[in-house]
Protein backbone atom coordinates (compact mmCIF):
# COMPACT_ATOMS: atom_id res chain seq x y z
CA UNK A 1 0.00 0.00 0.00
CA UNK A 2 1.03 3.59 -0.63
CA UNK A 3 1.35 6.39 1.89
CA UNK A 4 -1.35 9.02 1.48
CA UNK A 5 0.30 12.20 0.15
CA UNK A 6 -1.89 14.60 2.14
CA UNK A 7 -2.11 15.47 5.81
CA UNK A 8 -5.42 14.35 7.27
CA UNK A 9 -7.54 16.56 9.47
CA UNK A 10 -6.41 16.92 13.08
CA UNK A 11 -10.07 17.39 14.08
CA UNK A 12 -10.66 13.63 14.18
CA UNK A 13 -10.87 11.60 17.40
CA UNK A 14 -10.66 8.19 15.76
CA UNK A 15 -9.98 7.00 12.24
CA UNK A 16 -9.37 3.96 10.10
CA UNK A 17 -7.75 4.26 6.68
CA UNK A 18 -6.77 2.13 3.71
CA UNK A 19 -4.40 3.32 0.96
CA UNK A 20 -4.19 1.68 -2.45
CA UNK A 21 -2.04 2.05 -5.57
CA UNK A 22 -2.87 5.25 -7.42
CA UNK A 23 -1.97 3.95 -10.86
CA UNK A 24 -1.03 6.06 -13.88
CA UNK A 25 -1.52 9.83 -13.87
CA UNK A 26 -5.01 10.75 -14.95
CA UNK A 27 -6.52 7.30 -14.34
CA UNK A 28 -9.75 7.13 -12.32
CA UNK A 29 -9.08 4.74 -9.47
CA UNK A 30 -9.97 4.69 -5.80
CA UNK A 31 -6.69 5.06 -3.95
CA UNK A 32 -7.86 5.82 -0.42
CA UNK A 33 -10.82 4.89 1.77
CA UNK A 34 -11.39 6.02 5.33
CA UNK A 35 -13.69 6.09 8.33
CA UNK A 36 -13.56 8.96 10.82
CA UNK A 37 -15.20 9.91 14.10
CA UNK A 38 -14.93 13.68 14.25
CA UNK A 39 -14.21 15.96 17.17
CA UNK A 40 -16.94 18.32 18.47
CA UNK A 41 -15.20 21.30 16.84
CA UNK A 42 -14.85 19.58 13.42
CA UNK A 43 -15.11 22.15 10.61
CA UNK A 44 -13.73 22.13 7.06
CA UNK A 45 -13.49 25.39 5.13
CA UNK A 46 -11.16 25.44 2.13
CA UNK A 47 -11.31 26.64 -1.43
CA UNK A 48 -9.57 23.71 -3.10
CA UNK A 49 -8.50 20.08 -2.67
CA UNK A 50 -6.15 18.27 -5.07
CA UNK A 51 -8.09 14.98 -5.31
CA UNK A 52 -11.72 14.11 -5.98
CA UNK A 53 -13.28 13.02 -2.69
CA UNK A 54 -16.69 11.55 -1.86
CA UNK A 55 -17.92 11.94 1.73
CA UNK A 56 -20.68 9.79 3.24
CA UNK A 57 -22.20 10.76 6.62
CA UNK A 58 -23.40 7.89 8.82
CA UNK A 59 -23.83 9.64 12.15
CA UNK A 60 -24.04 13.02 13.83
CA UNK A 61 -25.52 16.20 12.43
CA UNK A 62 -24.20 19.39 10.93
CA UNK A 63 -24.31 21.65 7.91
CA UNK A 64 -23.03 21.80 4.35
CA UNK A 65 -22.58 24.99 2.34
CA UNK A 66 -24.02 24.39 -1.14
CA UNK A 67 -23.37 27.59 -3.05
CA UNK A 68 -25.31 30.30 -1.20
CA UNK A 69 -27.52 27.71 0.49
CA UNK A 70 -26.75 26.19 3.89
CA UNK A 71 -28.14 22.67 4.02
CA UNK A 72 -28.55 20.42 7.03
CA UNK A 73 -26.46 17.25 7.04
CA UNK A 74 -27.62 14.04 8.70
CA UNK A 75 -27.39 10.26 8.34
CA UNK A 76 -27.21 9.21 4.67
CA UNK A 77 -25.84 12.47 3.23
CA UNK A 78 -23.39 12.23 0.32
CA UNK A 79 -21.33 15.03 -1.22
CA UNK A 80 -18.17 15.37 -3.31
CA UNK A 81 -15.46 17.96 -3.87
CA UNK A 82 -12.05 18.25 -5.48
CA UNK A 83 -9.88 20.43 -7.71
CA UNK A 84 -11.44 23.85 -8.19
CA UNK A 85 -14.43 23.07 -5.96
CA UNK A 86 -14.60 24.77 -2.59
CA UNK A 87 -15.95 22.92 0.40
CA UNK A 88 -17.37 24.04 3.69
CA UNK A 89 -19.04 21.65 6.11
CA UNK A 90 -19.12 21.31 9.87
CA UNK A 91 -20.81 19.29 12.59
CA UNK A 92 -22.82 20.35 15.60
CA UNK A 93 -20.70 20.37 18.74
CA UNK A 94 -22.97 17.99 20.62
CA UNK A 95 -23.44 15.59 17.66
CA UNK A 96 -20.11 15.17 15.84
CA UNK A 97 -19.98 13.44 12.45
CA UNK A 98 -19.16 9.81 11.92
CA UNK A 99 -18.35 9.42 8.24
CA UNK A 100 -16.73 7.41 5.49
CA UNK A 101 -14.91 8.81 2.49
CA UNK A 102 -13.14 7.63 -0.64
CA UNK A 103 -10.59 9.43 -2.82
CA UNK A 104 -10.18 8.96 -6.56
CA UNK A 105 -7.32 9.77 -8.92
CA UNK A 106 -7.73 11.45 -12.29
CA UNK A 107 -7.85 15.06 -13.38
CA UNK A 108 -11.55 15.17 -14.23
CA UNK A 109 -14.47 14.48 -11.92
CA UNK A 110 -14.98 10.65 -11.97
CA UNK A 111 -17.47 9.71 -14.67
CA UNK A 112 -18.77 6.79 -12.57
CA UNK A 113 -19.63 9.18 -9.74
CA UNK A 114 -21.40 11.49 -12.15
CA UNK A 115 -23.40 8.61 -13.63
CA UNK A 116 -24.49 7.63 -10.10
CA UNK A 117 -25.95 11.10 -9.61
CA UNK A 118 -23.12 12.59 -7.53
CA UNK A 119 -22.14 16.14 -8.47
CA UNK A 120 -19.24 18.16 -7.05
CA UNK A 121 -20.42 20.81 -4.62
CA UNK A 122 -23.93 19.34 -4.29
CA UNK A 123 -25.51 17.48 -1.36
CA UNK A 124 -27.28 14.19 -2.07
CA UNK A 125 -29.50 12.43 0.48
CA UNK A 126 -29.91 8.65 0.47
CA UNK A 127 -33.11 7.07 1.69
CA UNK A 128 -31.28 3.87 2.67
CA UNK A 129 -27.66 4.11 3.76
CA UNK A 130 -27.18 0.65 5.27
CA UNK A 131 -25.85 -1.12 2.13
CA UNK A 132 -23.30 1.65 1.56
CA UNK A 133 -21.98 1.28 5.13
CA UNK A 134 -21.40 -2.45 4.56
CA UNK A 135 -19.50 -1.82 1.32
CA UNK A 136 -17.26 0.83 2.87
CA UNK A 137 -16.46 -1.62 5.70
CA UNK A 138 -15.47 -4.27 3.15
CA UNK A 139 -13.23 -1.79 1.33
CA UNK A 140 -11.46 -0.93 4.58
CA UNK A 141 -11.08 -4.62 5.30
CA UNK A 142 -9.44 -5.10 1.89
CA UNK A 143 -6.96 -2.40 2.78
CA UNK A 144 -5.71 -4.48 5.70
CA UNK A 145 -5.36 -7.56 3.48
CA UNK A 146 -3.87 -5.91 0.39
CA UNK A 147 -2.61 -8.38 -2.22
CA UNK A 148 -2.57 -8.82 -6.01
CA UNK A 149 -6.37 -9.19 -6.08
CA UNK A 150 -7.05 -6.02 -4.10
CA UNK A 151 -7.20 -3.51 -7.01
CA UNK A 152 -9.88 -5.48 -8.87
CA UNK A 153 -11.84 -6.11 -5.65
CA UNK A 154 -11.76 -2.42 -4.71
CA UNK A 155 -12.86 -1.49 -8.22
CA UNK A 156 -15.77 -3.93 -8.01
CA UNK A 157 -16.81 -2.77 -4.54
CA UNK A 158 -16.63 0.84 -5.69
CA UNK A 159 -18.97 0.08 -8.59
CA UNK A 160 -21.46 -1.64 -6.26
CA UNK A 161 -21.27 1.27 -3.81
CA UNK A 162 -22.10 3.77 -6.56
CA UNK A 163 -24.94 1.56 -7.79
CA UNK A 164 -26.43 1.65 -4.29
CA UNK A 165 -26.04 5.45 -4.20
CA UNK A 166 -27.84 5.64 -7.54
CA UNK A 167 -30.61 3.34 -6.29
CA UNK A 168 -31.38 5.29 -3.13
CA UNK A 169 -30.50 8.85 -4.15
CA UNK A 170 -33.21 11.44 -3.65
CA UNK A 171 -35.61 9.06 -1.90
CA UNK A 172 -35.46 11.38 1.11
CA UNK A 173 -35.07 14.69 -0.73
CA UNK A 174 -37.17 17.46 0.76
CA UNK A 175 -38.75 15.17 3.36
CA UNK A 176 -38.78 17.11 6.63
CA UNK A 177 -41.64 15.16 8.15
CA UNK A 178 -41.66 13.89 11.70
CA UNK A 179 -41.50 10.29 10.47
CA UNK A 180 -38.36 11.01 8.45
CA UNK A 181 -36.70 12.59 11.48
CA UNK A 182 -37.59 9.55 13.60
CA UNK A 183 -36.18 7.24 10.91
CA UNK A 184 -32.91 9.23 10.79
CA UNK A 185 -32.56 9.18 14.57
CA UNK A 186 -33.35 5.46 14.80
CA UNK A 187 -30.95 4.54 11.99
CA UNK A 188 -28.19 6.55 13.62
CA UNK A 189 -28.73 4.68 16.90
CA UNK A 190 -28.81 1.35 15.06
CA UNK A 191 -25.59 2.03 13.12
CA UNK A 192 -23.78 3.30 16.20
CA UNK A 193 -24.98 0.81 18.82
CA UNK A 194 -25.67 -2.35 16.77
CA UNK A 195 -23.30 -4.45 18.88
CA UNK A 196 -25.27 -3.87 22.05
CA UNK A 197 -28.76 -3.88 20.51
CA UNK A 198 -30.43 -7.30 20.73
CA UNK A 199 -33.99 -6.72 19.62
CA UNK A 200 -36.52 -4.30 18.20
CA UNK A 201 -37.58 -3.59 21.78
CA UNK A 202 -34.04 -2.39 22.58
CA UNK A 203 -34.11 0.02 19.63
CA UNK A 204 -37.56 1.24 20.65
CA UNK A 205 -36.37 1.91 24.19
CA UNK A 206 -33.27 3.83 23.09
CA UNK A 207 -35.07 5.87 20.44
CA UNK A 208 -38.10 6.61 22.60
CA UNK A 209 -40.61 5.41 19.97
CA UNK A 210 -42.80 2.33 19.97
CA UNK A 211 -41.87 -0.85 18.12
CA UNK A 212 -45.01 -0.59 16.01
CA UNK A 213 -44.21 2.96 14.91
CA UNK A 214 -40.60 2.08 14.08
CA UNK A 215 -41.79 -0.84 11.93
CA UNK A 216 -44.10 1.47 9.98
CA UNK A 217 -41.51 4.13 9.24
CA UNK A 218 -38.78 1.59 8.37
CA UNK A 219 -41.21 -0.03 5.93
CA UNK A 220 -41.80 3.41 4.39
CA UNK A 221 -38.20 4.57 4.10
CA UNK A 222 -36.22 1.34 4.00
CA UNK A 223 -38.42 -1.55 2.93
CA UNK A 224 -37.21 -3.92 5.66
CA UNK A 225 -38.12 -4.09 9.33
CA UNK A 226 -35.71 -2.46 11.81
CA UNK A 227 -34.91 -5.90 13.22
CA UNK A 228 -33.87 -7.17 9.77
CA UNK A 229 -31.68 -4.10 9.32
CA UNK A 230 -30.10 -4.79 12.72
CA UNK A 231 -29.44 -8.43 11.84
CA UNK A 232 -27.79 -7.51 8.53
CA UNK A 233 -25.62 -4.90 10.25
CA UNK A 234 -24.53 -7.39 12.92
CA UNK A 235 -23.80 -10.16 10.43
CA UNK A 236 -21.89 -7.85 8.11
CA UNK A 237 -19.68 -6.87 11.05
CA UNK A 238 -19.35 -10.54 12.01
CA UNK A 239 -18.19 -11.44 8.50
CA UNK A 240 -15.45 -8.82 8.65
CA UNK A 241 -14.30 -9.99 12.09
CA UNK A 242 -14.24 -13.61 10.97
CA UNK A 243 -12.40 -12.81 7.75
CA UNK A 244 -9.72 -10.97 9.71
CA UNK A 245 -8.96 -14.34 11.31
CA UNK A 246 -8.07 -12.99 14.74
CA UNK A 247 -11.16 -14.21 16.62
CA UNK A 248 -12.81 -17.61 16.82
CA UNK A 249 -16.51 -17.98 16.08
CA UNK A 250 -17.48 -17.97 19.75
CA UNK A 251 -15.53 -14.78 20.40
CA UNK A 252 -17.15 -13.05 17.41
CA UNK A 253 -20.58 -14.12 18.66
CA UNK A 254 -19.86 -12.62 22.08
CA UNK A 255 -18.49 -9.44 20.49
CA UNK A 256 -21.84 -8.92 18.76
CA UNK A 257 -23.99 -9.68 21.79
CA UNK A 258 -24.75 -13.41 21.31
CA UNK A 259 -24.25 -15.54 24.43
CA UNK A 260 -25.02 -18.74 22.50
CA UNK A 261 -22.54 -19.40 19.63
CA UNK A 262 -24.91 -21.95 18.10
CA UNK A 263 -27.70 -19.40 17.87
CA UNK A 264 -25.26 -16.91 16.36
CA UNK A 265 -24.17 -19.51 13.79
CA UNK A 266 -27.77 -20.20 12.77
CA UNK A 267 -28.50 -16.49 12.33
CA UNK A 268 -25.26 -15.96 10.40
CA UNK A 269 -26.02 -18.84 8.03
CA UNK A 270 -29.56 -17.57 7.42
CA UNK A 271 -28.46 -13.99 6.69
CA UNK A 272 -25.13 -14.56 4.93
CA UNK A 273 -25.82 -17.91 3.27
CA UNK A 274 -22.85 -19.79 4.73
CA UNK A 275 -21.54 -21.03 8.06
CA UNK A 276 -19.32 -18.65 10.05
CA UNK A 277 -16.72 -21.40 10.35
CA UNK A 278 -16.30 -21.42 6.56
CA UNK A 279 -15.48 -17.69 6.53
CA UNK A 280 -12.99 -18.18 9.35
CA UNK A 281 -11.42 -21.12 7.54
CA UNK A 282 -10.85 -19.03 4.39
CA UNK A 283 -9.50 -16.05 6.35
Amino acid sequence: METFPLELSSQVKKGRYANFTRGAEGVERIFMVGYEECAPEYSIDRSDFPFWTLEFIVGGQGFYQEGHLQRRVTHGAVFAYGPGVGQRFWNETERPFRKYFMVSGGREFPLAWQEAGVEPGRLLQLGNATPVVAIFDQMLDEGARSDSQTPSIISGLGAVLLAQVSRYKGTARGDRSRSRKVYDISMEILQRDYRSLHSLADLAQRSGYSSEYLCRIFKKYHGDSPYQVLLHRKMSAAWLLLRAGQLQVGAVAKELGYDDPLHFSRVFRKVMGCAPSSVHARG
